[in-house]
């Protein structure tokens, strides 16, 4: 048989069969459709776009533009608020509503109150110009108390300032110390790093396209330092406000201009507050590589100096008053991230009285926030291990403090080159853990509590990274094994992110007792969270009634969000 012969008459009709294929199979599903309308008493306008097709997940700039004599109040529909122009995130069809009021007419809005248990809020309610800002103030009845507020306020801040840029409904809920009242929502913060949009290549926009937007509370921003005349500082000026960003790689589709002072990661945070109202973004002060300074910032000489010119900085926004680079839109609170309070991390420069300094540091931290503006929020980032939170006086500093975000993780790594393998974030004690002084997420939790830290106050810390080792025993698949050398990561020797440890295709293992994840393949381990290890997790933090979870940090996630949308379905 001439195969040649064969061969080429099928390749004929097979081609000729797909350009005779219906163009329904052959064509792509449209992208969902934004469709648009105006809206108005004696007044109109128009919307640009009008309306259109768009890829699935394109961030779409929308402007209302009023007809003269009128101007544009606010949208409703698949958008809220009165930001003008804004953008709209297309993940399904959006039908968007734009009205327009008589220019020189105040538009006003409404606040109702409401309570759960006994007690009052004052105001009650009553009706204000848009953009007002109105300070609530819950009241408790005689042996009951404040817990927290619901609706369109959130978290336990008491009074709690409310912007009335759209009609608001609120709830206070109180409890008499006897009848647990409603669980409060948990928070969900991610580190987002500012040397990620480097090499790493990511940037806020990804937080909207990898729908971790959708689950996060809180963004802290890592990291502001600590400067040689202990004050605050910026670390990286061109990642933070001066990187211009083009339409392409813009959160809201819309690129800077040469001309703005603000630029940079800051401006895109602050556009993606616009976008998400009830994120709230907080700058990390400190991390591994810049706590050498704080020993001494918080002597009773320097602490309140110190403080101020933080809040100079990052919350009255004067980042750099020379270059005219100014905004207090961008920051909402302020992260310690002292590692650590009388003990060494990267260097060594502590002294014993860290542990009162630290205490007297936060207080002072908390006085100057609240003199700004009550409700700014005031956190912390402690470590695991009770070597090292036992120099923090747990059952003191809560009082300053919105909460507390414990990292559970790097019970083992790299620098144990030599082995055993182990878990390096797992949930409970293994009973074949060969560590002389074993670690887990509950013994650091359950000492927390000891020590007085509030359940609610801690934030449970996960990973969004793997450690691991090489030239392992095969024996146990891998596990608590000796080895012979630490791997390679992408960014650092034997720490790798989840999103490359899933696409190895290594075999996975699960510690029941545990309840951690690992991979091996003969060679290599790698311990690290995955969707089964943080749905353990949620309901561990549903169960112990904790206040919520912290992760590190957002690059490390997949361009799916897998590990987020994993904490934001575990924790519902």
């Amino acid at each position: 048989m001439n195969i040649k012969n064969t061969i080429i008459p099928l390749i004929l009709v097979s081609l000729l069969a797909a350009l005779l294929l219906p163009t329904t199979i052959l064509a792509k599903p449209p992208g969902p459709v934004l469709t648009t309308e105006v809206q108005g008493s004696e007044c109109s306008g128009s919307v640009d776009p009008a309306g259109g097709t768009y890829k699935k997940n394109n961030m779409v700039p929308i402007e209302a533009i009023a007809d003269t004599g009128c101007r544009f109040d606010r949208w409703e529909g698949d958008l809220s608020g009165s930001t003008n122009p804004t953008t709209i995130r297309m993940t399904s069809n959006k039908h968007v509503i734009a009205f327009f009021v008589q220019d020189g007419v105040v538009h006003e809005y409404t606040l109702t109150t409401d309570i759960t248990g006994d007690g009052t809020v004052s105001p009650a309610g009553g009706t204000y110009q848009a953009n007002i800002s109105v300070v609530l103030n819950a009241i408790p009845r005689s042996e009951w108390q404040f817990d927290h507020w619901e609706g369109d306020l959130s978290g336990n801040s008491n009074p709690a300032t409310i912007i009335m840029d759209a009609d608001k409904h609120v709830t206070a809920v109180f409890s008499d110390g006897i009848t647990p009242p409603p669980p409060a929502k948990k928070e969900v913060v991610g580190y987002f790093i500012q040397w990620g949009v480097y090499r790493r290549d990511y940037h806020v926009k990804n937080i909207v396209t990898s729908g971790s937007a959708d689950t996060l509370t809180v963004i802290n921003y890592a990291f502001a330092g600590i400067g040689d005349d202990l004050r605050c500082e910026i670390l990286d000026s061109f990642a933070d406000y001066n990187k211009r960003y083009d339409g392409d790689d813009s959160v809201d589709g819309v690129a800077d201009t040469v001309e703005q002072t603000l630029k940079g990661n800051f401006n895109q945070l602050k556009k993606l507050k616009t976008m998400y109202p009830d994120i709230r973004v907080v700058i990390s002060i400190g991390g591994w590589t810049n706590s050498d300074k704080f020993s001494d910032a918080a002597l009773s000489a320097n602490r309140e100096g110190f403080v101020s010119s933080c809040i100079d900085m990052f919350i009255n926004g004067n980042f750099d008053p020379a270059g005219g680079v100014a905004d207090a839109g961008v920051f909402d609170g302020i992260d310690i991230d002292w590692e650590y309070p009388g003990a060494c991390g990267a260097t060594c420069n502590f002294r014993p009285e860290d542990t009162g300094n630290f205490t007297a540091l936060l207080a002072e931290f908390r006085s100057q926030l609240d003199a700004v503006k009550l409700g700014l929020l005031l956190t912390v980032t402690t470590p695991a291990s009770d070597s090292l939170y036992s120099k923090i006086e747990l059952g003191k500093i809560h009082a300053h403090l919105d909460w507390i975000n414990l990292m559970a993780y790097d019970f083992h790594g790299s620098w144990e080159p030599s082995g055993p393998t182990n878990h390096h974030a797992n949930l409970y004690q293994s009973t074949t853990d060969p560590s002389i002084t074993p670690l887990s997420v509950d013994d650091s939790v359950q000492g927390y509590l000891s020590a007085g830290a509030p359940a609610a106050k801690i934030n449970l810390g996960l990973p969004f990274y793997g450690r691991g080792w090489a030239s392992v025993r095969d024996f146990n698949n891998g596990l608590h094994q000796s080895a012979g050398r630490i791997p390679r990561g992408t960014w650092e020797k034997g720490s790798e992110d989840y999103k490359v440890l899933e696409n190895k295709g290594y075999p996975g293992f699960w510690d029941a007792d545990a309840k951690a994840h690992w991979i091996y393949n003969g060679n290599t381990f790698w311990s690290y969270d995955n969707e089964e290890s943080v749905a353990a997790k949620m309901d561990y933090i549903k169960s112990e009634e904790l206040g919520g979870v912290m992760f590190w940090e957002l690059t490390g996630d997949d361009t799916d969000g897998t590990l987020i949308h994993a904490i934001g379905s575990g924790l519902q």
